[in-house]
């Protein structure tokens, strides 16, 4: 029997002691002179592997690099050992017969373990995802940008769309609850509360912590499921680019090292262990 995602992920943040999502966005600019992005990559994998319960390569920082960005992707993906998931963030979100495709690029072609979409045309965006067992699905809930209250805020603070969005993953969660999970940003630490009582269930991915300040605190004290599923909590520039020298793998250890630190602090402030 095919162990479930989020039976794959308790398993290493027990083994590891670790929420820490580490986010791979290689970006040009920062990488250090001489070092190819497939390097940098694997490097980074190599270095906060001990710390990181999961990575999550940002599909649009490789696809800018054209295709070697994609070859690099496919490479640094299967760089990371099989015990560890992989969130490829790419935010999909198209029509059924396009869910497909995307499945196929992302679980067969890319070799990752999972998938972050955007709701926005509805359950054709995710149904056709879960027709993959051991795969996970994170649903765009609570952005960690301003504007993103463009559309989740409508049409009112009391009745807001990602609260009818939560709804649709609590339901589509009764036959699939090892394969979706929600994307939640600790930028918003009344709704990441909020949202636990709505879906106390369903996996948390938790970005903006690090570079967007948010609130670990309150990540840590909702993050955790029901059931004992704690979440994922990203950080990526405030790891990956330590340091912009030659001794960018270790700093990114080093940093790496503090957040999971750092976390392990908050989950003992919050009795969540």
């Amino acid at each position: 029997m095919t162990q479930s995602w989020v039976e794959r992920l308790r398993r290493i943040q027990a083994e590891r002691d670790t929420w820490l999502c580490v986010g791979l966005d290689p970006s040009p600019s920062l990488i250090p002179a001489g070092v190819s992005l497939r390097d940098f990559g694997c490097a980074i994998i190599d270095a906060t592997l001990d710390y990181a319960c999961a990575f999550k390569p940002n599909l649009m920082f490789y696809l800018s690099f054209g295709s070697a960005g994609m070859r690099a992707l496919e490479e640094t993906i299967a760089h990371v050992p099989d015990d560890t998931p992989v969130i490829l963030d790419a935010k999909f979100g198209d029509i059924r017969y396009t869910a497909e495709h995307y499945a196929r690029a992302a679980f067969d072609v890319l070799g990752a373990d999972a998938v972050t979409i955007s709701p926005y045309v509805g359950m054709d965006a995710v149904t056709p995802l879960l027709d993959r067992p051991g795969k996970m699905i994170f649903v765009l809930v609570r952005s960690s940008n301003v504007t993103g209250n463009d559309f989740q805020l409508w049409p009112s603070e009391r009745a807001p769309l990602y609260r009818f969005v939560t709804a649709q993953i609590n339901t589509l969660a009764r036959d699939h609850a090892d394969q979706l999970g929600m994307i939640v940003s600790a930028t918003q630490p009344r709704d990441l509360a909020l949202l636990r009582s709505w879906a106390p269930s369903i996996p948390f991915l938790i970005p903006g912590i690090g570079v967007q300040a948010g609130d670990l605190g309150i990540a840590v004290q909702h993050g955790m499921t029901r059931g004992g599923t704690g979440p994922l909590i990203g950080v990526a520039r405030a790891i990956i680019y330590a340091s912009s020298d030659g001794d960018y793998a270790a700093a990114a250890r080093t940093a790496a090292a503090e957040w999971a630190e750092r976390i392990r602090v908050e989950r003992a402030d919050h009795k969540e262990y």
